[in-house]
């Protein structure tokens, strides 16, 4: 960047770039990396989501070694890094754990169950799958065996003539799993298909008794 006044704004693009997203975990196989990529991050706005998220994303992430005061309630009871107070005050307060303040833009991200609300949830909705009929249960197991194809994180400023030529193929994305919500729905539609399929039915066989009613009083 230039010293003389008045060119404060860099035209030119920076010298490095890379040719590769960063890993956390491309040499750390560590149990506290892997415990980290699958924490969810909860309770908390959404600014300080992708803080938090980001920190992680880049091993700045450093978890407590011993649980802290709540800013509300005064107990040693937040075990979360980054956080200033309890979840139980959070969700009373309906605000940020992190920054302490109401969003206004977006909501707070719910919390992820219990193990005892986890287990409450799978068997409701293994219920649900229970009243699906065969077909439509091997539909929705295939479909939650599927998953969901992974968006592959590209480096922005990465470009096409700076990467090297054996990467320029494009590998096949990974699959996730399907969250519960979008479980939810499909068994929902499932549903409703099934119903139209039977009202649809159901209104045939009406045409046809009443084909038959007027034949009979024709003939």
């Amino acid at each position: 960047m230039s010293t003389r006044r008045g060119e404060n704004l860099r035209t030119r693009p920076q010298k490095h770039k890379n040719h590769t997203a960063f890993k956390n975990d491309l040499h750390d196989k560590t149990p506290v990396t892997k415990m980290l990529n699958s924490l969810h991050v909860s309770e908390v706005c959404e600014h300080c989501r992708g803080v938090i998220e980001w920190k992680i994303k880049y091993k700045k992430y450093k978890p407590l070694s011993q649980p802290k005061t709540c800013i509300k309630c005064g107990n040693r009871c937040v075990k979360k890094a980054y956080h200033v107070m309890c979840r139980e005050c959070a969700l009373k307060l309906k605000v940020c754990a992190k920054c302490n303040k109401s969003p206004e833009d977006g909501g707070i991200v719910a919390p992820e169950p219990t193990p005892r609300e986890q287990m409450r949830l799978d068997a409701e909705m293994q219920q649900m799958v229970k009243r699906l009929t065969e077909r439509k249960r091997r539909t929705f197991l295939r479909f939650m065996k599927k998953g969901k194809k992974k968006d592959k994180e590209v480096p922005e400023e990465a470009s096409a003539e700076d990467a090297p030529a054996e990467e320029a193929e494009i590998p096949v994305p990974d699959t996730i799993p399907h969250t519960r919500e979008e479980l939810l729905d499909k068994i929902q539609s499932l549903n409703l298909s099934a119903d139209d399929e039977f009202s649809g039915s159901d209104f045939d066989d009406d045409d046809e008794f009443d084909d038959s009613d007027s034949q009979s009083n024709c003939s």
